[in-house]
């Protein structure tokens, strides 16, 4: 049986398990994740209308007909600007049901559906999110090669980009040696902090140069197949810095021990709160400022969340990052990031790169 009608029998038989009448399904990601098919219809109404015991309807936009998967197990309802597309799905409710909604379907939609039918009762769901948390074999290999490709552009970056250079630059670098392996879109922009900019996370990147005896934070990834990557290191330009590295093995330690505790029935609240236990025992755990690691999928950010409040069980198909990090405010800061899979008993680490601390060298110009 193709992946995509698996999915789909996986999502009616949790609808009906949920006793939900229907359950409606917006998410692009979700569309991909259940047809196979990139589906964006900006503005427009686009809904995935699945029914216990009825057929599974698409209601799309006539414009949009060419992203429309040919499949025989779906029933394709097309509208034009004519109609009231709210109208249209509604004729499928009767009444008093219970109707579950994925998280991104827009409210103006929602509140023209409760002011039509004020007697349908509306749920969050989240059973499709669910079912992307656990990734097939086929996931699995995509995701492992998208790894493989941040893995080697990571390594060029390295080898091959010169400083004096600018975070934007190296953001750009990073673009092109994706563009190199074949990876046109990027999973988010990249993350280039230097010095006391890599005391933020998030930080976005500025046309500041990188100076002699500072530490350089690289958080990158692409789209391989549809499939995200996400993987973080940090160098540092110059000469040795005992304060540097000192603090990078602390995290790297840290790290690698999380990633040992990955195994099936170990609550993800085990592992955050391992990592804050760890760097506490430095006097380290007010630098640790976010959670542990999230999933990845389809979407950089998806479905599971590691953090100390997360009190659900890892499963063998998850996936997600391992990110431990200190940012000393002002000052720097280190994260290292991996992608791991669970397996029966324990997780594969799909990136490879070296997270040794590494030196890097400045160019001098002539």
């Amino acid at each position: 049986m193709e992946p995509y009608s698996t999915r789909m029998l996986n999502c009616l038989a949790k609808t009906e398990v949920n006793q939900f009448d229907h359950l409606v399904v917006t998410s692009r990601f979700n569309l991909k994740y259940l047809l196979g098919a990139n589906i964006d219809t900006g503005e427009r109404m686009t809904v995935l209308l699945v029914s216990p015991g009825k057929q599974v309807k698409l209601f799309i936009h006539q414009m949009f007909s060419d992203q429309v998967p040919p499949t025989k197990e779906l029933e394709i309802v097309y509208y034009s600007d004519e109609m009231d597309p709210l109208k249209v799905l509604a004729a499928n409710f009767s009444g008093y049901e219970r109707l579950g909604i994925d998280q991104n379907w827009l409210c103006s939609y929602l509140i023209d559906l409760l002011e039509t039918m004020p007697e349908i009762k509306v749920e969050k769901s989240t059973i499709v999110e669910k079912l992307r948390e656990i990734k097939d074999g086929q996931e699995i290999d995509i995701l492992r090669q998208s790894a493989r490709i941040a893995d080697a552009v990571m390594y060029q970056i390295i080898q091959l980009q010169h400083f004096p250079a600018t975070e934007r630059e190296v953001a750009g670098t990073i673009s092109s040696f994706f563009a190199e392996h074949g990876v046109d879109e990027l999973s988010f922009k990249p993350i280039i902090g230097f010095g006391k900019n890599s005391a933020n996370p998030h930080h976005s990147n500025t046309e500041l140069t990188c100076l002699p005896d500072q530490p350089i934070l690289i958080d990158m990834g692409g789209l391989f197949n549809d499939y995200c990557s996400d993987i973080t290191r940090t160098f540092y330009l110059g000469k040795k810095n005992q304060q540097f590295e000192d603090l990078y093995k602390i995290v790297m330690e840290t790290q690698m021990q999380a990633i040992e505790m990955v195994k099936p029935g170990v609550a993800f609240s085990e592992i955050d709160l391992f990592v804050r236990s760890s760097f506490a025992k430095w006097g380290y755990e007010q630098f640790f400022i976010h959670r542990t690691g999230h999933g990845i999928g389809l979407e950089l950010h998806e479905g599971l969340s590691i953090h100390q409040k997360n009190h659900e069980v890892i499963k063998p198909g998850m996936a997600f990052s391992i990110e431990p990090g200190l940012y000393v405010p002002y000052q720097f800061g280190i994260r290292i990031e991996d992608i791991v899979v669970v397996n029966a008993h324990g997780c594969e680490v799909l990136n490879k790169c070296s997270k040794e601390v590494q030196y890097l060298e400045l160019v001098e110009v002539v």
